[in-house]
């Protein structure tokens, strides 16, 4: 159960980390760190069509600043479900879930982290 609960926030460290400092750099540079090559090269991820449908386009304060924040809820989560504090599973499922939008690569971080939820649940 221990090496679940690590691994579940070794993952989860990892994507609300780099969703915070992405949203950071971005606020402090102006720009995103986005892939240079490839098919991605350049272009930011699926998520920008979600904060386009919100309202704010995707290089705009208003969008860095929503996935800063959002990086810094979720480690704070992590934090929380770290300490095993008491009704944070379902916040960990939900921000997991909600990074499936962010990039190609949180698709199976975020898959995996949900997955391990669960799996965890199960065995307590």
């Amino acid at each position: 159960m221990k090496s679940l609960r690590t691994a579940i926030v070794l993952i989860a460290v990892l994507e609300a980390g780099w969703i915070a400092f992405d949203g950071a750099r971005a606020l402090a540079t102006g720009e995103y760190l986005t892939p240079r090559i490839g098919s991605w090269g350049g272009h930011l991820g699926e998520w920008t069509r979600v904060a386009s449908t919100l309202g704010a386009p995707p290089r705009s304060a208003a969008a860095k600043k929503a996935l800063l924040a959002y990086g810094i809820v979720w480690l704070l989560v992590v934090f929380a479900y770290a300490r095993e504090a008491a009704g944070v599973w379902w916040g960990m499922f939900v921000l997991a879930a909600g990074a499936l939008w962010y990039s190609i690569l949180a698709v199976p971080l975020s898959l995996a982290q949900m997955l391990l939820l669960v799996a965890a649940r199960r065995d307590t």
